[in-house]
């Protein structure tokens, strides 16, 4: 006799919604550092599309843990792109904290946007799933 094969769920966990988010916010960040520009429209873009799929394509019990990422990848992405395409306002460790200050503002819609987003469609999954 057969056993019944087991249901594999299709959704992301946690880990991999980040990693997705993460990814598609990287690729964003090497396009507008190597453009020479440090953190632009590019990278607002990728991080609003990478936080959409990620809190849309993670399992719905895990859809919390994709809540904060939007701010941190954004972070880590900025210094990328800000160390490739604008390193010569990061010389020295003055520069370096006034540069990535005005990174981080810079995104400051992007994050904004990208999270009200993440809020938004969390909100709808955890509540269309209730209602099943």
């Amino acid at each position: 006799m057969r056993k019944p094969r087991e249901r594999i769920d299709p959704m992301l966990t946690g880990f991999g919604a980040g990693a997705l988010l993460g990814g598609v916010t990287l690729a964003g960040a090497l396009v507008d550092g190597l453009g020479r520009g440090g953190p632009g429209l590019v990278l607002g873009v990728s991080l609003v599309a990478g936080s959409v799929l990620a809190v849309a394509l993670v399992n719905v019990r895990r859809v919390r843990l994709v809540l904060p990422m939007p701010p941190i990848a954004y972070a880590v992405a900025a210094a990328v792109a800000g160390l490739l395409g604008d390193a010569r306002s990061a010389s020295g460790g003055v520069g370096l904290a006034t540069a990535a200050g005005r990174w981080l503002s810079q995104g400051f819609v992007a994050m904004a946007a990208a999270t009200l987003l993440v809020v938004a469609v969390a909100v709808v999954r955890a509540t269309s799933t209730r209602t099943r």
